[in-house]
């Protein structure tokens, strides 16, 4: 007879959860945390190189950094991380540079133009003007006509027939209010040249707010958000928005210490001066080689095409500038009424 004694009984009890299971000859409750943490570490460090100076991470970077503690380690973790899509090469280096995928398409257009870009920059454009009775295009600078042909081509047969599935969004959005004259003593901020505007900036998101004050009580607030616009396609996005101003109100009071809210008025009498509306139609990085970056009038409205870049991705964007004038509020909701003005303008282009 079989003795079962010895045989030990099955528990679970005193077995670490992290060999449970196993993943790539690690475990998943240690190995996949480190992986994650360093894919952030190594994306994290290949950005800010690449902001520093221009140039992607190389072995020694990772040496120097202590991400790795030899030369074929540093290796090959460049390379996983190449094959994961967290880092890209753009050309053969010695030794091998490698670019952070998250900012890919900013990298691309800094080599195409062989200019790092360092904050927010305008790009130059030709001009396209479209005659009203007879149809046709003409243009203003005669250096661009070898090249608008091929421009207006990619227009017409790829970027305007995509438009009307594409959402609209709003940035570049200023702001004109009033508060007491007496504020602009009492705010100890660094004056601007020419005009003795005394100035402040906030970050809100993604998005960077600056306050201008002037001695007759006049403050002008503009929003720098090109490459992370507000949708504008619903109420949601209505809403998301309106709270968007709320936050820009709210640290207008906190910076002029308006406890009681008597200084800022409601946002409802906030006057809206400018904003941009665009569409951006995802293209790929080739386009960047095209050189699109024309101006097109139609009738009074005028409208920028140019090729962007938003981080990873590139698009071609459509854009169009505007100047209510009128309360902040009864512009946006005009905007939205309207939403489709921008294509029905860009599909008669």
């Amino acid at each position: 007879m079989p003795n079962y004694k010895n045989i030990p009984i099955a528990s679970p009890k005193n077995i670490p959860l992290a060999l449970l299971a196993q993943y790539d000859g690690g475990f998943v409750g240690v190995y996949r945390r480190r992986r994650y943490t360093r894919a952030v570490q190594i994306e994290k460090f290949a950005v800010e190189k690449y902001k520093k100076n221009g140039h992607g991470l190389t072995f020694n970077d990772l040496l120097s950094t202590g991400l790795a503690s030899n030369k074929k380690q540093s290796q090959i973790t460049l390379k996983y991380y190449h094959n994961k899509g967290i880092l890209f090469t753009t050309s053969a280096h010695k030794p091998q540079q490698y670019y952070p995928t998250c900012i890919k398409s900013e990298i691309l257009n800094a080599r195409i133009t062989k200019n790092i870009p360092i904050g927010v920059t305008e790009v130059g454009y030709s001009y396209i003007a479209r005659n009203a009775e007879s149809g046709q295009i003409s243009n203003s600078n005669g250096r661009f006509h070898t090249l608008e042909p091929t421009i207006i081509q990619s227009l017409e047969c790829y970027v305007l027939p995509l438009l009307p599935s594409v959402p609209l969004h709003i940035h570049k959005i200023q702001f004109r209010l009033r508060i007491s004259p007496g504020c602009y003593k009492e705010l100890s901020l660094p004056k601007c040249k020419g005009n003795n505007g005394k100035r402040h900036e906030e970050i809100i998101g993604k998005v960077r707010v600056s306050y201008y004050f002037y001695s007759n009580g006049t403050v002008m607030v503009f929003t720098e958000s090109s490459n992370s616009p507000f949708r504008l396609e619903d109420e949601v996005d209505r809403s998301r928005l309106l709270a968007f101003f709320g936050q820009i109100r709210d640290r207008l009071i906190t910076l002029l210490a308006d406890m009681h809210e008597r200084l800022v008025p409601d946002i409802l009498e906030w006057e809206l001066t400018q904003c941009d509306i665009n569409k951006d139609v995802k293209v790929g990085e080739g386009l960047q080689y095209s050189g699109i970056k024309v101006q097109v009038k139609h009738f009074d409205q005028l409208f920028r095409v140019y090729i962007k870049s938003i981080g990873k991705d590139t698009a071609c964007r459509v854009e169009q500038s505007l100047n209510p004038k009128q309360p902040a509020i009864q512009a946006l909701n005009e905007i939205l009424a309207n939403g489709q003005s921008c294509n029905n303008h860009s599909t008669s282009y």
